[in-house]
């Protein structure tokens, strides 16, 4: 039985070398303009596979190797698109390699391959729950290029939750709070920031968190008076003591952070740091 076994494996496994080398020229003729040598064509899956001798495993740090050592200075954007292929493939084969998520973020999002680069660092991410680095890099690039604040904060909180490490969870915490911050609609920003208040198992950084959450509300409340300000004065206020003159609001809500608001042409309450007490001010 264990011989039959081994002439079906032989039998099988050459005619797959057959069936690859008859493709191979195939595919090699293929029209293409001229590339970085490394990066002259992405191989169909199923042939890495074979020239792999089915380890898919094999695959991955075969296709890997392509990347690692292809030279950037003089591709063009063909040229990366294939690399982007080369590494979809890696992930694919094995999205735990680490290399490939590394030199996916370094490089692909800034050449205009982003989808790809989410697509490797998404799966890198889960299959990799003890590394909070493809997290990361995936909610930056939410962040910095699709210009998503709340989805680039998510994934900053999962980065947070994949690492052991308690000053690196609190400094992605943070960071996630911040970002939360700069997102248009406030009222979700305050609901994510008390959520995070919530989970997060240190004392101090759930004050904090709670303070940025009061410090939203605040805002949004001052935004939503210099808007009925504006709809009947015609005009924003210069001072954001004017909403309490013109009974719109019974009192300027203090900031936990000490901060005072302050109001610009276009009707934008921030918190800006108090004029700072020089020494003829002193009693």
């Amino acid at each position: 039985m264990g011989v039959l076994r081994r002439q079906i494996g032989l039998v099988c496994a050459l005619v797959f070398f057959i069936g690859y080398a008859s493709l191979l020229p195939h595919v090699y003729a293929l029209p293409r303009p001229p590339v970085a040598n490394e990066m002259q064509v992405a191989v169909p899956r199923f042939a890495q596979v074979v020239m792999a001798a089915g380890d898919r495993f094999l695959a991955a740090n075969l296709a890997g190797f392509r990347a690692l050592v292809v030279s950037t200075e003089s591709m063009t954007a063909e040229s990366y698109r294939i690399l982007g292929l080369v590494q979809s493939d890696v992930s694919w084969f094995n999205p735990a390699h680490e290399d490939n998520y590394y030199i996916a973020a370094a490089i692909l999002p800034w050449v205009g391959q982003l989808e790809v680069t989410q697509y490797i660092l998404q799966r890198a991410s889960t299959a990799r729950p003890f590394d909070w680095q493809p997290a990361f890099y995936y909610g930056f690039n939410e962040y910095h290029f699709h210009k998503n604040p709340i989805v680039g904060a998510e994934w900053l909180r999962r980065a947070a939750s994949q690492t052991k490490d308690e000053m690196e969870q609190i400094s992605l915490q943070q960071m996630a709070a911040q970002w939360v911050t700069k997102a248009e609609d406030l009222e979700l920003s305050i609901r994510i920031q008390r959520a995070m208040a919530r989970e997060t198992k240190h004392k101090a950084f759930s004050a904090f968190l709670e303070k940025r959450a009061v410090r939203l509300e605040n805002l949004l409340l001052l935004d939503r008076a210099a808007s009925r300000y504006q709809e009947i004065k015609g005009q924003y206020p210069s001072q954001v003591e004017a909403l309490v003159e013109a009974a719109l609001l019974d009192a300027i809500p203090p900031d936990p952070f000490a901060m005072r608001y302050v109001i610009d042409s276009r009707g934008k309450v921030t918190a800006v740091a108090p004029p700072a007490v020089t020494s003829g001010n002193r009693k």
